[in-house]
């Protein structure tokens, strides 16, 4: 009798863990699909081209460089077989796209390898939100993922449900603005929307400096890899490493060609598929990028394309050299960096010129740092203040910053919040495209960003993942 207690507490114990399981993930897919128009669902797209594509074909698989930084139809007719554009976001993480990419390989298969040089695509870092809201309406795809990430789905689903349920009822399902939606990429999965140049404030992201160095490379990620690139070769498919395209104004301090063979030898060293490409070729001047150093505009495509095209064909025997004309990069547009008026909030702050002549906070004054609250000003002595600089409220008494409407501010410089009371941040601010965007910081996680309800910088390549708190109403100035 003691004994049927016992087995009737264990079964009650897991249909009382797995009945509000099984009522969440019902919820879940029952829920109308609410991220439908974002970046992220262009994954299930991407993950049907693969499957569906015949015969031998090139698969590239990386994060957003891949993306932004291929011309599929270009790549087919330099190497003669169709290509599968297998990369997205960072936010996913690598992993997860090896993980997708393994049912579509088959035999005679060839798979680039080209992840941002970045230590959280060479890490084994898996988002479960952001995996979820990627495969809104088809979680079948989920069957797919490896490891402990399936935990990580399970704990993630209760909150994605209850996403959904909410976007539902008050009708605030994402409809992002600019380049940074599903239907921004063409039937090869690559970004199909005109780039003409370089849209970065200082033409390249300060604080995603490219360290290259055997650091960024977490070791269970190159286990991980080595044992994808095992499984791809019992497909019958080979593996290869090239390299994601990398503005040069963003390589750190001191990175030279030495700096490239011993990162390559590195790479030869650890990785169990063969590097064919050099990092010299796709280390690009800054006028051949877009929104981020690893993001390229229409003219940076072609060339990355052509380079990629030229690698491959080597590995298939074919030395005959591409001889398709490579455009030059664009020009860099000129900053408008003058500021005619005044603001009295300049009192509170100290101001250094940046390289493109307009002012970068560095400090506050004497009175500033007393403060409780500052708006950060428009302008400074005829220029406009365009940045902020790292410790900027270091030691201050500032807990709440304020971002107007008409703000000049377009760039927070990483750890312009450190050692500092900050703990809100509104941004009245809103863009309409990614050349006005503000650019966030890495240290705002721990910090209270609030912005209008349904606001854009939710759904942002650069602010998706940072702390974003979506306040229904922002307080008037």
């Amino acid at each position: 009798m003691r004994k049927m207690k016992i087995i009737v507490c264990i079964i009650l114990s897991f249909v009382a863990f797995l009945l509000p399981l099984a009522i969440v993930i019902s919820l879940a897919a029952l829920t109308p699909v609410q991220y439908g128009e974002t970046f992220y669902r262009a994954l299930p797209d991407k993950f049907d081209r693969l499957m569906s594509t015949e015969g031998k074909k090139i698969v590239v698989v990386g994060g957003s460089s891949v993306a932004f930084g291929l011309d599929s139809e270009l790549l087919e007719e330099y190497t003669g077989m169709p290509c599968v554009n297998f990369g997205l976001y960072a936010a996913l993480g690598t992993k997860l796209m090896l993980d997708l990419s393994r049912p579509g390989i088959n035999d005679g298969d060839i798979v680039i390898l080209a992840p941002e040089l970045d230590a959280q695509t060479l890490s084994m870092y898996f988002s479960a939100e952001s995996t979820l809201m990627a495969t809104d309406g088809r979680y079948d795809l989920l069957k797919y993922v490896r490891g402990d990430d399936r935990l990580s789905l399970l704990g993630g689903l209760y909150g994605h449900a209850a996403d959904k349920i909410a976007h539902m009822r008050e009708g605030t399902a994402p409809s992002p603005v600019g380049v940074y939606r599903s239907d921004s990429f063409n039937e090869y999965g690559d970004i199909a929307c005109e780039r003409a140049e370089n849209v970065m404030p200082l033409y390249y992201d300060p604080n995603t400096r490219v360290t290259l160095d055997s650091d960024i490379l977490d070791e269970d990620f190159i286990d991980y890899v080595n044992e994808y690139v095992r499984y791809c070769e019992r497909r019958g498919a080979s593996v290869y490493f090239s390299f994601c395209p990398v503005n040069e104004m963003a390589l750190a301090d001191g990175t030279d060609e030495s700096t490239f063979a011993k990162f390559e030898s590195y790479l030869r060293r650890v990785l169990d598929c063969e590097l064919i490409s050099y990092l010299d070729d796709y280390v690009m001047e800054a006028g051949y990028f877009y929104d981020t150093n690893f993001h390229l505009n229409d003219a940076g495509v072609v060339v990355r394309t052509l380079n990629l095209a030229q690698d491959i064909r080597i590995i298939l025997g074919d030395m005959t050299l591409i001889e398709a004309e490579r455009p030059t990069a664009p020009e860099l547009p000129m900053a408008d960096v003058r500021f005619d008026g005044e603001d009295e909030n300049v009192k509170y702050f100290r101001f250094e010129r940046q390289d493109n002549g307009s002012m970068v906070i560095v400090g506050l004054s004497e009175v500033g740092m007393s403060m409780k609250t500052l708006t950060v000003p428009l302008g400074y002595d005829g220029y406009k203040v365009s940045a902020i600089d790292r410790a900027a409220f270091s030691g201050s008494s500032v807990e709440t910053l304020i971002i107007t409407a008409d703000t000049n501010l377009r760039n927070f410089f990483d750890g312009a919040f450190a050692d500092s009371m900050i703990r809100d941040v509104y941004v009245y601010y809103v863009y309409e495209d990614e050349s006005d965007m503000l650019s966030p910081c890495s240290d705002f996680f721990g910090i209270n960003l609030h912005v209008p309800a349904g606001s854009s910088y939710l759904w942002t390549y650069s602010w998706d993942k940072q702390n974003v708190k979506n306040v229904n109403k922002i307080p008037d100035l």
